[in-house]
């Protein structure tokens, strides 16, 4: 058997997971105040939806983008981010073999965090005020950034997994069809 071949479907049906998961996650940002826009039964899908995204941002009016008069799901630093990440994911197989599990120098992911750190503590501490513009740009740096290390690594996790798997369950049959 091809080894590559197996790798390359393996790694492609984790990419596409991993794809359609984060198509759905920045789908329901923008579904939210659309279904706060159409009222009735959509409003309680909408606050679901809010109130999903919750735990991972502070969902704060003046540091959100609105659209259909009202809120993202997430902030504008956090729905920068996620949808950098989108772009990022449907580009990655252009830019690299989806197979290819090596990482960048993590240089580039503590640069692109470093960027946001302070974009952020310059604001808490009264320095510089961040802005829409600012806070968005961090977003979107370090949103594109992660994709060239969580797509390698959740290839490389699953993978790891199957492999495990795969082997513990011949041991076991090959146990069970031995005589006594």
């Amino acid at each position: 058997m091809d080894t590559n071949r197996i790798s390359i479907e393996f790694s492609s049906s984790v990419y596409l997971v991993i794809l359609i998961s984060t198509l759905i996650w920045c789908l329901m940002i923008v579904l939210a105040p659309l279904f706060a826009q159409m009222g009735g039964a959509y409003r309680n899908i909408s606050g679901f939806v809010y109130w999903f995204y919750s735990p991972v941002c502070h969902q704060d009016d003046a540091r959100s983008f609105f659209i259909f008069g009202n809120k993202l799901a997430v902030c504008s630093r956090c729905s920068s981010l996620y949808f950098s990440f989108l772009l990022g994911i449907v580009i990655y197989p252009f830019v690299k073999k989806v197979s290819d599990v090596t990482l960048p120098s993590v240089w580039f992911l503590l640069g692109a965090a470093a960027l946001m750190f302070a974009d952020a503590m310059l604001d808490i501490f009264g320095i510089l005020k961040n802005t829409h513009l600012t806070r968005s740009i961090t977003g979107v740096i370090l949103g594109f950034v992660l994709v060239f290390y969580l797509v390698p690594g959740f290839i490389n996790f699953f993978h790891e997994i199957y492999s495990f798997v795969k082997f513990n369950m011949k041991n076991k049959a090959r146990n069970e069809h031995q005589p006594q």
